[in-house]
């Protein structure tokens, strides 16, 4: 910075929320800025991670935390640190995102050196680890953005085609902005295009460092992969709003694009209904297709289940059949097992009475009568 510059206070806002894996690294980024002449001012706004706890354990007589007890919202937190700031000047980081060193100094050097009201940079994309994400379509609209400024020199032409700066963290201001320009509205996507936008209505005046000094963190939780459709449509939403007063020079003008914006919103409202049908008809057709199968899977469904219904009677009756046959073979042992112990008792019995003498003397006397009888039997 030149030697000829003062060091006023530049606030530097930083709405948190649930960014527990990066605020550390976005705190000190400011923290260790070359320009120290400096307040950070961080809102957490009632994270559910452990954002506060991170932001708790920073020790910097430059850093003021503050945290709300519910969750209000992006614009709410920055309106809120912007009324706080006590800054000439004024910067914003995001709790993801990285500052260059030097960024605040070059920044408040471009912005002397031009004239400017407010100055972005260039950025470099980074993922969730911090390293550089070479190829990514933010990296191609980025580009895009930036051959529109370098082709056109017109911040109009520029701002029309898209939002160069791509996120909050790429402003930094005076206070005179702020005071021309005011808070930001309640939009969830677009609130810091629409408030630069505003800025080019007040006749503030943009500049533009062509130094990566901003590293701008991407990851799952991005808010700009969150609903690309409900982005697009608010921003379409906005740029209607704000066309006329951006572009109409008098007050014919302004009326002209009035309408031409009431044109856009019929357009982009037909276009909704009309893909809405296209929509319906294509799943109405769909459906078509798939009654005749699902009809097929219904009647395959109800055979299987008589199916394994008759199976479960055959079980069923084979489960009787197994008791019955059980049953009768255990009466079966049992008369076995009676028979037996009549038969051993017989068998005891007649060893008994062979043993009597009785029985020997017996059998000594009638030795002749079966003596006869045999002789008898064989001449027969």
């Amino acid at each position: 910075m030149s030697n000829t510059l003062a060091h006023p206070l530049v606030s530097v806002l930083m709405p948190a929320y649930n960014h527990a894996p990066y605020v550390r690294a976005a705190v000190e980024s400011v923290l260790d800025q070359t320009y120290g002449t400096l307040e950070l001012i961080v809102i957490d706004d009632a994270s559910t991670d452990k954002t506060w706890e991170v932001l708790q354990s920073l020790q910097d007589e430059r850093l003021r935390r503050y945290r709300h007890d519910a969750n209000q919202g992006a614009h709410a937190t920055l309106n809120e640190a912007l009324g706080m700031a006590r800054g000439e000047f004024v910067a914003i980081i995001n709790s993801d995102d990285v500052f260059a060193p030097d960024r605040i100094a070059a920044c408040l050097e471009t912005l002397h050196d031009t004239g400017a009201d407010l100055v972005g940079s260039d950025i470099v994309l980074i993922d969730a680890a911090g390293e550089p994400v070479p190829e990514h379509w933010w990296v191609r609209a980025f580009s895009d953005l930036k051959r529109v400024w370098i082709e056109t020199g017109d911040w109009h032409a520029t701002m029309l085609h898209g939002n160069v700066f791509m996120t909050t963290s790429n402003c930094v201001f005076r206070r005179s902005w702020l005071e021309a320009v005011g808070d930001f509205r309640d939009l969830r996507y677009v609130l810091d295009y629409e408030w630069l936008l505003r800025g080019l209505i007040k006749d503030r005046r943009l500049a533009w460092l062509d130094a990566p000094l901003l590293q701008y963190r991407l990851h799952e939780s991005n808010t700009i992969s969150e609903r690309p459709l409900a982005a697009n449509l608010e921003c379409a939403a906005m740029l209607r709003a704000l066309v006329p007063q951006l572009l109409g020079g008098n007050a014919l003008e302004r009326m002209r694009l009035e309408h031409l914006a009431a044109q856009w919103a019929r357009i982009e409202h037909y276009q909704g209904e009309i893909w809405a049908t296209l929509r319906h008809e294509a799943l109405a057709a769909k459906e078509a297709e798939l009654f005749p199968l699902i009809a097929d899977r219904d009647a395959w469904i109800a055979e299987r289940d008589a199916w394994i219904a008759e199976r479960e009677q055959l079980i069923a009756s084979q489960v009787e059949w197994i008791a019955d046959r059980d049953g009768w073979i255990a009466e079966r042992d049992a008369r076995i097992a009676a028979d037996e112990a009549a038969l051993a008792l017989c068998r005891e019995e007649k060893a008994l009475l062979e043993a009597s003498t009785s029985y020997r003397l017996g059998r000594r006397l009638t030795a002749p009568v079966r003596w006869v009888r045999g002789w008898l039997a064989r001449w027969q």
